[in-house]
């Protein structure tokens, strides 16, 4: 193995693992793993360890988390074009340990030059669980979730975004998935027309028709961003709190409107609930960030800015359906990203604002 870390889950050594978590050689007796998790663009497992008794037992965990790339060569391939690997190594490697962010704690980043190539060692959350995006979120869900959204937005690192070269993909990404979108609707709507409305499928095809001014806008302002806030992205306790968030393969230096719209759009399964809490849920969010050493914009223009974003989890069905590996549950999951995202346009007159 020329690179000095492994990619998949057997290539996973004791001696590796011992040197991650500054143990002796041989402290580690077995290790043992099990995959985790739904993802489509990168492989996850749970690690269990069993370790030798010793006096520093506080370091080493008895289970982990390994994020590893996908045995799937279209997802690698996408996940290199768009740099989601990059990203989110970036951000476990560089700011995940102090950003004030409920994520898992990071053990070791590492990745290739090709950025097909990566390993990352995180902290399990277990007994939290992840969200359901079929299913919806509770009102206790998504608040949590906005509180940590507003933590996020606030969260300005010591030596600047400039030097994070990993935050500033979004540009050439932006892009790319307007070519792609623009020409690969046709390809979602069709595989779509059973599972989408007419209705649904008509304003995707207005949005892509407005796709470059919709990208081109200069926002209100930039703050690093998840860009991926949804359900299957977050760990939840019993009580429906937010325990983590995780997946950050879209992390970004980015509006973080596109974060709040696309958190509400995808959320709720019945559009009348969130009717009934999004202005409000957009005010305390707010409210959350102004209390920090960071400025928020005033309620009106980010109001705007959330009304226009609303497409925010329609784009992201759209561009991710079309580049990982097709199953059942995810066509099924990114309909619902979709259709939610796209009713919460239609009652918010987004398309006046492109």
């Amino acid at each position: 193995m020329s690179r000095n870390f492994p990619l998949r889950p057997e290539e996973f050594e004791k001696g590796f693992v011992e040197q991650v978590f500054g143990q002796s050689l041989g402290s580690l007796r077995t290790l043992d793993h099990e995959p985790v998790g739904t993802g489509q663009v990168c492989d996850s497992y749970r690690f269990t360890c069993s370790w030798a008794e010793g006096p520093d037992e506080a370091s080493r965990p008895e289970t982990f988390i390994a994020k590893c790339p996908s045995a799937d060569p279209v997802s690698r391939n996408a996940a290199a074009i768009f740099h989601l690997y990059d990203m989110e190594t970036g951000w476990y490697r560089d700011a995940a340990n102090s950003a004030g962010v409920a994520c898992p704690r990071c053990y070791h980043a590492d990745i290739a030059g090709n950025e097909q190539e990566f390993v990352l060692m995180l902290e399990d959350m277990a007994p939290a669980s992840q969200g359901d995006q079929l299913a919806g979120a509770s009102l206790t869900q998504v608040e949590t979730t906005l509180e940590q959204a507003a933590a996020l937005h606030s969260y300005r690192p010591e030596a600047g975004f400039a030097d994070l070269s990993w935050l500033h993909h979004a540009q050439a990404n932006g892009e790319f998935s307007k070519n792609t979108l623009i020409n690969g609707y046709p390809v979602f709507r069709e595989r779509f027309s059973q599972l989408l409305s007419a209705e649904v499928l008509d304003l995707g095809q207005e949005l892509v028709d407005h796709m470059g001014s919709y990208i081109a806008r200069e926002p209100l302002e930039q703050t690093i961003t998840h860009g991926d806030m949804r359900l299957d992205n977050i760990l939840f306790h019993a009580d429906g709190k937010l325990a983590a968030l995780v997946d950050w393969q879209t992390c970004t230096l980015g509006n973080p409107a596109n974060d709040v719209a696309y958190m509400i759009g995808t959320s709720f399964a019945d559009p009348a609930q969130r009717r009934e809490h999004e202005e409000r849920l957009v005010q305390d969010y707010l409210a959350r960030r102004s209390a920090s050493a960071a400025p928020a914009p005033d309620f009106e223009p980010f109001w705007a800015e959330y009304r226009r974003h609303a497409f925010s989890g329609f784009v992201m069905a759209i561009n991710a359906s079309l580049h990982v590996e097709q199953t059942d549950r995810g066509d099924a999951m990114f309909a619902a990203m979709a259709e939610r995202p796209a009713q919460m346009a239609m009652d918010l007159d987004s398309l006046s604002l492109l």
